[in-house]
């Protein structure tokens, strides 16, 4: 498993250069950690210890949508009228790295997946992800050793899977072509196998408030048609 992350930490650089990464979004988050069910998760950084973390993201994919706001079925950007953007399908690549008190801290390679919604420079999300987590002990443990002792140790720290589904809302202080957004997210997961023989399956939720932005604009998007009134179409 360690082998694993290590291979796609590797990659994670290819990913950037088969990209046009310069104009893609990139995005800076700071988090609270709490393993609770939602809806005391969404309250937890208000009335418990905050378990702090930080999170780094590329955005890469898929497609905008996109309509002509002036006529129904009529394709006005291609006449030479406004392009309106309505939403995006995207999916990210991310890692993450969090300190629960007295526990552990972890490091996460996570990738999410959803569509994002825009309403003028305000969007609202939804989103689905997964990925790997890497827990390191603050405590040391009991392990069994073969000759049926036991020994005390932290170890190397325990593999686990994490999944979970998300939503967000965000403000876009910039422009299309060179984002700025701001945005408050909320993700649930579930951290996976955590303890066999208690609970295999560990709920955690997630509150971050973090910058999406981009490095340099993208002059393409600049270039588009001007964005001017036409006359209605004749029947």
């Amino acid at each position: 498993m360690i082998k694993r992350l290590c291979l796609a930490l590797l990659l994670f650089p290819l990913v950037l250069i088969a990209q046009p990464w310069k104009s893609k979004p990139f995005s800076v988050s700071l988090f609270n950690n709490a393993t609770l069910l939602p809806p005391a998760s969404l309250t937890a950084v208000f009335n418990q210890p905050i378990h702090p973390g930080i999170a780094f993201s590329y955005e890469f994919g898929w497609r905008e949508t996109i309509k002509s706001p002036m006529f129904r079925n009529v394709n006005t950007y291609a006449l030479g009228g406004s392009k309106v953007y309505t939403g995006k399908w995207f999916q990210n690549i991310g890692v993450s790295w969090f300190y629960h008190r007295y526990v552990n801290h972890a490091v996460l390679l996570t990738t999410q997946a959803g569509y994002r919604r825009y309403i003028k420079k305000f969007s609202a999300e939804v989103s689905l992800h997964a990925g790997y987590m890497h827990a390191f002990l603050l405590n040391e443990r009991a392990v069994r050793q073969q000759n049926g002792s036991w020994k005390s140790e932290k170890g190397f720290g325990k593999p686990q899977f994490v999944a979970g589904a998300g939503v967000g809302v965000g403000y876009d202080a910039g422009y299309h072509y060179n984002i700025r957004r701001i945005f408050i997210n909320y993700d649930f997961r579930l951290q996976m196998p955590f303890v066999k023989s208690y609970v295999t399956l560990l709920p955690n939720g997630v509150l971050s408030v973090g910058l999406q932005f981009t490095l340099f604009k993208n002059v393409s998007d600049q270039n588009k048609p001007s964005q001017e009134r036409l006359e209605c179409p004749k029947s």
